[in-house]
């Protein structure tokens, strides 16, 4: 399980070479909703395309769910009972979602992993009530946050057997949250410190966590997403962020033309990265600078993409837009020519 997928992806690699131009163009396929809903949301896009996210019912409860194209969007489900809250927030090349569920109106949330279709619940740190999980890497590594017995929130990692450890905050911090991780188990998110500001972190198993640079001027930043290169990306200040050579490093990546600021969620192996700026989607890659997703997707096609999720090594990209009149998931899948 450790290198099954790595090796896919690089055969991947040099089988198909991937193009990064200002004309790539996209095909969208909409991800719909739960029977009665008018909401649904792409939060994660494996290897495979399968997209995890969550969706509305009537009765505006809404519950995780995993797309396939050959599927559809199936209800993950919650913690029993059926009407409780879940949100899907990662998967893996092999499937596995993990997000998180409520025991009681959104009290008691714990984070949760769902594999093979069955949902377990993760459980908190010592002491703690409440846990979200964010990311899982194809070893089966999950990140998130919980509380303790204390009550603070600390950045969390289980294991691959369920084992849950404290990644702790930066010096003179009190709260954290592991946000993704990447196959080597290297973890990023965000934490307060002693100083009074927020801080992107990287935490990896050799040197704990260690607080990331911000953009000149910024006075907070978090560190969103990192791919198996070990680039990071998020926000400082107002402007989307990449963080490289070993994350000594950090560049804005801009913002949208007429727009105010931005935020990067997601990056591939190629380097491409997505998110928002100004409540709209971009693109980002070191050939094309920053795009408007919008601008690359049929012009008839009446969707206007507002947040980009996350993107996978075939620069498949899932997140939500806007599409007679509700909110809906998407997958753009790059139209080769």
């Amino acid at each position: 399980m450790s290198t099954a997928a790595p090796f896919a992806k690089w055969i991947f690699i040099l089988l198909i070479i991937v193009p990064l131009s200002a004309a790539q163009r996209y095909n969208i396929t909409d991800l719909g909703t739960y029977p009665g809903g008018a909401v649904s949301q792409g939060n994660a896009v494996n290897f495979l395309g399968q997209v995890a996210g969550y969706a509305r019912f009537a009765d505006y409860n809404a519950q995780a769910f995993l797309w396939s194209e050959r599927s559809g969007l199936l209800d993950l489900g919650a913690i029993p009972s059926e009407n409780n809250f879940s949100v899907a927030q990662a998967i893996n090349f092999f499937g596995d979602v993990v997000g998180y569920s409520d025991y009681n109106e959104l009290e008691n949330t714990h984070a949760v992993l769902w594999h093979r279709g069955e949902l377990h619940d993760l459980g908190t740190l010592p002491g703690g009530s409440e846990s979200q999980a964010n990311g899982i890497n194809d070893r089966g590594e999950i990140a998130g946050f919980s509380n303790g017995s204390d009550n603070a929130v600390n950045a969390a990692l289980w294991n691959q057997w369920g084992d849950v450890q404290d990644l702790g905050t930066l010096k003179g911090g009190f709260y954290s949250q592991a946000l993704a991780i990447n196959f080597e188990g290297n973890v990023v998110g965000y934490s307060n410190a002693g100083d009074g500001n927020w801080h992107g972190f990287l935490w990896t198993k050799s040197d704990g966590m260690k607080s990331l640079p911000m953009l000149h001027g910024a006075s907070s930043a978090s560190a969103n997403g990192i791919n198996d290169l070990g680039l990071v990306v998020g926000g400082s200040g107002n402007h989307a962020a990449l963080w490289s050579n070993h994350c000594e490093k950090v560049e804005s990546l801009g913002v949208l033309r007429g727009l105010g600021w931005s935020t990067a969620f997601a990056i591939n192996d190629f380097g491409q990265v997505v998110g928002w700026s100004g409540f709209t989607a971009f693109i980002w890659s070191r050939e094309t600078g920053m795009q408007e997703l919008n601008r690359l997707i049929p012009s008839d096609s009446g969707w206007t993409l507002t947040i980009a999720n996350s993107i996978n090594l075939a620069g498949q990209i899932t997140g939500q837009g806007a599409i007679n009149g509700q909110q809906h998931a998407f997958l753009l899948t790059p139209a080769w020519k």
